[in-house]
Formats: structure tokens, C-alpha cells, sequence
């Protein structure tokens, strides 16, 4: 190319061609694959586009000078034809073919701003062109009817208007859109005579296009774009912004969804996804999402990347573009699709075309030029770390948070040692029988179920193993003895048995620097270096410090000065294992010592807590535990239940740890075992189990689906009225139990006693016994004081034996007592022509001692 590309356009009939147009020149290229070019052509004309394909310059025309703007036709004849707009308001059609071209001249000589040929009818042009007040801003020619005159102008437009951007309607023909003065957007159906006309006020007048479905149109001003709905033009769907002024936009053919723009000075494609709620038929305001590509990556002239100059979309491959730069850099580009992805039922992830993209695995190195960040998008299945979802299904497999004993499920988390440990400790706090946590214990936050903040009573406790007066403030109380036991020391400080076997435990369980920290808590510095020592002796880590540690603490003085303690708070950055160093810092405790032991992440926060309850007052100690559980509920630390327990603030830790995880396996199994009936009422919680319900019915895991209501079940509160069996009458169906309830309760206590033989809603009678043939009913008399002290009323006052019975296969039955009596030595029903075997039906009847019938004095 001699000459600098201001504008290329794919040929919309032939998907192998397109055109690029200069100042004074207009160059015709096909695109060849380089692996079938043939060599013998002179290589000077081929344009290399891309890395595969190369562009053969096969026709050119240069008879124009300081062309404006050019516009492939849609005629497929085999006939390559397009319009080019001059300066001087004329429209030449070209085919490269003849030397003798068609041209339009209009009648006030003034500047073409826009051409747009008609895709469904392919003869039609529109042409449009500056303000004058003597002409017409629009003509409509026909180019089949030859040169321009009386016959071949359909329609002249805009009479002392301006035309700025003209577009054809895509499902119906003659019906054009045009954006005309800065003010208004017109649609003309000319099937019709006179033409209907529809306006919209807008400033958006430029660049109108519209979607390849024909629904949707796009217009722009400055750095604002209109989506307007075709079928009602009178306002604008939507409206979005954009950083700088729009150059150029236009919608991809291949996808209604997908707008790209253009903006000044950037070396960046715009592209704007489209989603309806719904569908697009059923309209409504659709919410974007803006994206970026940069064809031209790699700087060229000057060190800068060039900026995006023009672009054309290819009308049949996907989402391929020919792109032009300010320098006159064409590269043919195909863009990254954004793939909307979702997991199957058997954990394969798939896009919204249906491919699997486990295909994707290995992604090799993009042909070409990458886009940035935000057009990239990676599966994530090479990543080293398990999908969570997968995990959450292998747990579900394994009955993770179902087994009886709850400190169990920690032995189904896999390699989780965090989530170990939050199930035994949920399992020791349920054990102990207290579920609110230190928060409520201590009465930190004053919550109406828990005590208020007691005072503590502070005592001066000596070193065990040395002579000297020397020793530490602790602080005791009841609420604080509480809180180490549900810490996990659950040894009496006053026992020494109850302290060596809590001790020993540890010991047998290899947690020798553990055993050993705890040992100088309580003061006892050379049972902490025994410790130490059988540690030594057991492990077989040649790295081990055990050893050297007690040798280290046996150079320990209960003297508040001395050069031990300085070596000691000097040397604690140096040790590895956290409990050693929190033991030396503790016995180096002048400075600082209590704060680096409270604030060492690496050890347990029941043992921080517990350590805290014993040696903080209560201030410190309401300020620590108030740090701790905003901290935990901000790291989503599941180790702060201990702090919070089953409180709403354990359901915000539940939340957070939700929401950096995405677990929500666990956190609804939380809520299912630990969780109190009232506060499984809060939506977040039902959210969570209903998702989990949701995940273990996509799986079939329905067993574990039915365990996990059988737990739910357990934790709410049984239903008010627990009577599921009603006498009921079989003339009106109405209850008569209740209705004898109902009647006891206004009787007095002089009411004499009677039986009641018909129902006291229809006052029919009542079914008879089959062995008495008495109207069965329930004896109403007065309420004893026994029984007005219980509350029993009606049928509450009477024996079992006195019941309504019958056999639930025959519907045959009686008192209670005479069906014992009856069978007692019979088996089958009592009413003749019934062989029922009534007693083989159910377990043998109760033998029911004889009552004596009140007397009626």
C-alpha cells in the first residue's frame, strides 16, 4: 500500500475479500491461507495479516481523490461492487471491472457524511450528506434504474437537515433509520405512501447500527451509547458510558450481544456484553459487562503500542475482525469468546456451547496477540489445589458431619488438621454441655442468657520448685475455671493426680513442648525440663531441641533480674516451634512476655484463651476476647466458635468463613449439629443448608440427604399439638374429642357424672361396643381437684381402659377393657360373620386391673 488506510470492510457476499480505502486509493485483497499460496505470484502484492493468512492484492482504483468514506454492497451476482463518497457530495459505484462508473451528483455541492447500501433489497443506496437549506440531507437511489435521475430517486429526505449516520432495517425492507441535526433519530418506512415516520429526541445520532437479529439499535455521542428496542423507539433501554469519545461502533454479526466500540487515542477494542434478564425477547433493560482486547500488543514505531484507528467484523466466522491501526497496520484478529461456564452433576465443567472444557487443560500459547486480564479466563483444572466442589462431594461420600460422635467428622475432612480440630472442639463443647462460648461465659458481651463480668479475685502464686518469695498474679473465679475446662484443660489446678494424667496424655500423644508450656503456666519449671527430657529421649528427629531446651530452662531463676531472662527474650525470635517459644517468653515475661504468648497464632486459641483466664485481668481479659472474636469473624477462623459459640455472632464467623472458602458443606453441617433450634431460623442458615440439600440431591447421595434432616429434626422443637389420632363422627366428620374437652371445661365441680352416648355436634348416635352393645362413649363428670391441679380435663381424667379401641383392618372395636377381656381367650373379631384375627394383628393386649364405677352420691 502506497498510501495510509483510513477504512477496510469485509465484502459482506464473499468472505474471502475486503476492501481498504486511502486518501486516493481504494485496494481489493483476498485472503489466502500461507500454506496454499502459490509462490510464483509476486510476492510484492501479498500483505501479511496475521500468522497463517497473507492478503493478495488482486484489484485497486485510483481515480478518486480525498475519498470520505466507501461501502461494499450485498449483491452476490458475482458482481464486486461498492460506493465511494467524495468531498464534493458525489457517490461513485465501482467494480473495479469498468473504467466508466456510475456517479451521483447532488444538487448543491456539499460533503458526504454517510452511504449505507440496503441488505435486503441490494439495489438501494442511501446517501447522506450536510445541511443545506435549498436540498435534501438524504436520497434514496436505485441503483438498478441506472444513472441518477427523475425515475431512478426513490425518495429525497430532510429538507434543510443534516444526515450524520444512516442504517436499513434488517427484518423489513424499505424501512431505514438515520440520525439527523444533532437532535433527533428518524425511522421511515417507505412501504407505505406517504412514508411513516417515527422520531426520537436524542443527541445520539452518530454511528447507527443494528444487531444482527434485527431488534436492537445503537447510537452514540461523544462517549455515551443508546440501546434502543426497535419495536417502541420512543426512549432508549439503556445507556452506558465509556472513559473517552467513541470513534467507531458497530455490532458483532455473528453475536446480538456482543457491541464493540472504538475510542479516541487508545490502542484498545472495546467490547460491551449484553445480557437480558430472561430472555431478549421478553426485553427489558439488559446489564453489561465491558471487556478489553489489544490486536496490536507488541510497540512499533516510537516505542508505544498504536492506537486502534478502524475495524471490520468478518460476516460469518465467529467473532473474527480485521483491525487497523493509526499506522496503517491491518491484523486479522479473532477475538477470545467469553465463555459462560458450569459444573454437571459429575463435577465436569462445561461452556455455554456444550464443548467439555477439560479439553482445555494444557492451553498452549495463543496464535494470536493475548488479550489482558479481563478477557482471559482459565479453567482452573491444572491448578494444584482440588476443586472444592469435588472435595465437598468426596466428604459427602464418606459421611462427613453425620457420624454420632461429632468429634469423628474430623477424621473425615481429609488433610484439613484445622478442620480437625474445630470438630473436636464443637465435640468437647457439646460434651460439656455449654454452647455459648467464652464470649457469654465470662459475660464479655452482658447477653441476657449468660452472666454478667464478675470480678476476679487476683492471688500471688509462688514457683513451685524454688524457695524464694517470688511469683506471678493470677486471677480465679468460677466463670474463668468454666472457660479453661471448655479451653480443653479440664484438670483441677488443686489435684496433682488430675494435672499429671492431663499431662501424661499429652505426653503419650507426642505433644512433649505442649506438656511442657502448660507445665510452666502452673509454675512447675522442673516437671516442664522431665518433659522435655522424655521428649528427647522418644523422638528420633536428629533437628530436634528438645533436648537443648531443657537444658535451657534448667538455667531458670525465680529472680526477677538476671542475665537467663535477657538471653531468653533476645534469643525467642530464633525458635521454630511456637510453644517453646512462647514458654521462654512467658518466663521472660518482664517487658512483653504475656503479649507475645496471648498474640502467637501458631498455638491453639484454646490454649491463648485459656493462658488468658488465668494471668489477664478483667479488663484485659474483656479487651482480649473482644479483639479475638472480631478477628476471627474477619479471617473466617472456625476456631472462634469457642469465643462466639452458638450465638448470632457465630453465625457471622460461619458467614465469613463461607465466604472465603466456599465450604458450604461445613458450614451448614455446623449449623446442623451445633447450631440452637432458634437460631436455625435465620435466613443465612437455611440458605446454607438448603444449598447443601440442593448439592447431596444433584449427587443421589440421598441417604446422607435423609440423615441430614434426621439431625435437623432433632434440633427443632417438636409441634404444640402432638395428638395425630382424632375421634371423629360418622355422620358430620366433625372431632368429638374435642368437643368432650371442650364441654368438660365449662362443667363445674357439682356436675354429676354421666356418659355421654351421641355426638355433641349432631347429637347422633355414637358407634356401639361389640361386645357390651352400649353407644360408646367418653364418661363426663367433674374434675377432680387432683386433676384441676394437673390440668387434665376430659378424656385427660379418664383410664385407658375407659378409651375408644378398634382394629385398624376391620374397623371393628369397642371399650378397651371388654376387648381385652375378649381377647384374652379368643382370637378372632367379636362381631359375628367377622373372621378378622384382630389379635394376631398387633402385640398382645395389656391385661387392665378392674375399676370400680363411681358412685353417683
Amino acid at each position: 500500500m502506497s498510501q495510509t488506510v483510513v477504512e477496510l470492510h469485509w465484502f459482506p457476499k464473499y468472505p474471502d475479500r475486503f476492501l481498504t480505502a486511502a486518501s486516493s486509493e481504494i485496494n481489493l485483497y483476498q485472503v489466502k491461507n500461507q500454506d496454499i499460496i502459490d509462490h510464483g505470484v509476486n510476492t510484492n502484492i501479498n500483505l501479511e495479516i496475521s500468522k497463517n493468512t497473507t492478503a493478495t492484492l488482486i484489484a485497486f482504483e485510483t481515480r478518486y481523490q480525498f475519498i470520505r468514506s466507501v461501502a461494499p454492497s450485498y449483491h452476490s451476482n458475482g458482481e464486486i461492487l461498492f460506493a465511494a463518497g467524495l468531498p464534493n457530495g458525489k457517490v461513485a459505484l465501482c467494480n473495479f471491472a469498468t473504467e466508466n462508473n456510475v456517479e451521483f451528483t447532488p444538487r448543491v455541492s456539499r460533503h458526504c457524511t454517510c452511504i449505507a447500501w440496503s441488505e435486503l433489497e441490494p439495489n438501494l443506496i442511501a446517501m447522506g450528506h450536510d445541511r443545506n437549506r435549498s436540498d435534501h440531507c438524504i436520497t434514496i437511489w436505485d441503483t438498478e434504474r441506472g444513472v441518477p435521475n427523475q425515475s431512478s430517486i426513490l425518495q429525497l429526505i430532510g429538507l434543510s437537515e443534516t444526515a450524520h449516520s444512516i442504517c436499513w432495517d434488517r427484518t423489513f425492507p424499505q424501512v431505514m433509520i438515520a440520525g439527523m441535526s444533532h437532535k433527533y433519530i428518524k425511522m421511515m418506512d417507505f412501504r407505505q405512501n406517504p412514508a411513516i415516520v417515527t422520531v426520537a429526541n436524542a443527541r445520539t445520532v452518530n454511528g447507527l447500527c443494528i444487531a444482527p437479529n434485527g431488534r436492537y439499535l445503537a447510537s452514540y455521542v461523544d462517549n455515551v451509547i443508546n440501546l434502543w428496542d426497535l419495536r417502541s423507539l420512543d426512549k432508549a433501554i439503556s445507556q452506558i458510558q465509556m472513559q473517552s469519545n467513541i470513534t467507531h461502533l458497530s455490532w458483532c454479526p455473528t453475536r446480538s450481544s456482543v457491541l464493540t466500540t472504538l475510542q479516541r487515542d487508545s490502542p484498545l477494542i472495546n467490547l460491551i456484553d449484553l445480557h437480558w434478564p430472561g430472555t431478549e425477547m421478553d426485553g427489558g433493560e439488559p446489564h453489561s459487562i465491558k471487556r478489553y482486547v489489544s490486536p496490536f500488543q507488541q510497540a512499533q514505531t516510537g516505542g508505544r503500542v498504536p492506537t486502534m484507528s478502524y475495524l471490520s467484523w468478518h460476516p460469518y466466522d465467529l467473532e473474527r475482525m480485521l483491525a487497523l491501526s493509526g499506522t496503517g497496520t491491518i491484523c486479522d484478529f479473532q477475538i477470545p469468546q467469553r465463555v459462560a461456564i458450569s459444573w454437571d452433576n459429575n463435577n465436569n465443567l462445561f461452556g455455554n456451547n456444550g464443548n467439555e472444557l477439560r479439553q482445555f487443560t494444557s492451553p498452549s500459547p495463543p496464535s494470536s496477540p493475548t488479550t489482558d486480564s479481563l478477557t482471559q479466563w482459565d479453567c482452573g483444572i491444572n491448578s494444584l489445589e482440588e476443586d472444592v466442589a469435588e472435595i465437598i462431594q468426596k466428604r459427602a461420600m464418606s459421611n462427613y458431619g453425620l457420624a454420632a460422635d461429632i468429634h469423628r467428622n474430623g477424621d473425615l475432612t481429609g488433610v484439613s488438621a484445622n478442620l480437625r480440630g474445630v470438630w473436636r472442639l464443637l465435640s468437647h463443647m457439646i460434651k460439656e454441655d455449654c454452647k455459648l462460648g467464652l464470649n457469654t461465659i465470662l459475660g464479655v458481651c452482658a447477653t441476657p442468657e449468660g452472666p454478667a463480668m464478675s470480678r476476679s479475685n487476683k492471688i500471688t502464686l509462688k514457683w513451685l520448685d524454688f524457695s524464694i518469695d517470688s511469683g506471678l498474679e493470677v486471677y480465679l473465679s468460677e466463670h474463668r475455671d468454666t472457660a479453661q475446662l471448655l479451653c480443653g484443660w479440664t484438670f483441677d489446678r488443686n489435684k496433682e493426680l488430675s494435672f499429671h494424667a492431663f499431662i501424661d496424655e499429652l505426653c503419650a500423644n507426642k505433644e512433649f513442648t505442649r506438656a511442657a508450656l502448660i507445665a510452666c503456666f502452673h509454675f512447675r519449671i522442673k516437671q516442664a525440663i522431665e518433659i522435655l527430657g522424655r521428649g528427647a529421649e522418644q523422638t528420633s528427629d536428629p533437628r530436634s531441641l528438645l533436648r537443648v531446651a531443657a537444658i535451657a530452662l534448667s538455667g531458670f531463676s525465680a529472680e526477677k533480674t538476671g542475665l537467663w531472662r535477657k538471653q531468653c527474650g533476645a534469643a525467642r525470635t530464633q525458635i521454630d516451634d511456637p510453644y517453646l517459644r512462647c514458654m521462654f517468653s512467658f518466663l521472660a515475661h518482664e517487658k512483653d512476655g504475656f503479649e507475645t504468648v496471648t498474640n502467637e497464632t501458631q498455638i491453639s486459641l484454646c490454649d491463648r484463651m485459656a493462658f488468658a483466664c488465668n494471668f489477664l485481668s478483667d479488663l484485659k481479659l474483656a479487651e482480649y476476647i473482644k479483639g479475638m472474636v472480631a478477628n476471627c469473624i474477619e479471617m473466617g477462623d472456625l476456631n472462634g466458635l469457642l469465643l462466639t459459640g452458638a450465638t448470632n455472632d457465630g453465625i457471622k464467623l460461619l458467614q465469613s468463613h463461607l465466604d472465603r472458602t466456599e465450604d458450604v458443606q461445613t458450614v451448614a453441617l455446623i449449623a446442623a449439629r451445633f447450631l440452637t433450634s432458634d437460631l436455625l431460623t435465620d435466613y443465612r442458615v437455611q440458605y446454607w443448608i438448603s444449598t447443601y440439600r440442593d448439592l447431596l440431591d444433584i449427587w443421589g447421595l440421598w441417604e446422607q440427604r435423609a440423615q441430614l434432616d434426621i439431625n435437623l429434626g432433632r434440633i427443632r422443637s417438636p409441634p404444640q399439638n402432638s395428638r395425630s389420632v382424632f375421634l371423629l363422627c360418622n355422620f358430620c366428620g366433625k372431632n368429638v374429642s374435642m368437643a368432650l374437652q371442650e364441654d368438660a371445661r365449662h362443667r363445674n365441680s357439682q356436675t354429676v357424672m354421666h356418659k355421654l352416648s351421641s355426638c355433641p355436634n349432631c347429637r347422633k348416635p355414637l358407634p356401639r361396643c361389640a361386645l357390651c352393645l352400649l353407644h360408646m362413649g367418653t364418661t363426663m363428670g367433674a374434675i377432680s381437684p387432683a386433676h384441676a391441679a394437673q390440668g387434665q380435663v376430659g378424656w385427660q381424667t379418664k383410664p385407658f381402659s375407659k378409651w375408644f379401641s378398634w382394629c385398624q383392618t376391620c374397623r371393628h372395636g369397642g371399650h378397651t377393657e371388654h376387648l381385652a377381656e375378649w381377647f384374652s381367650e379368643n382370637t378372632e373379631c367379636p362381631v359375628t360373620s367377622c373372621s378378622c384375627k384382630c389379635y394376631a394383628k398387633d402385640l398382645p393386649m395389656p391385661q387392665f386391673p378392674r375399676e370400680k364405677e363411681p358412685s353417683s352420691s
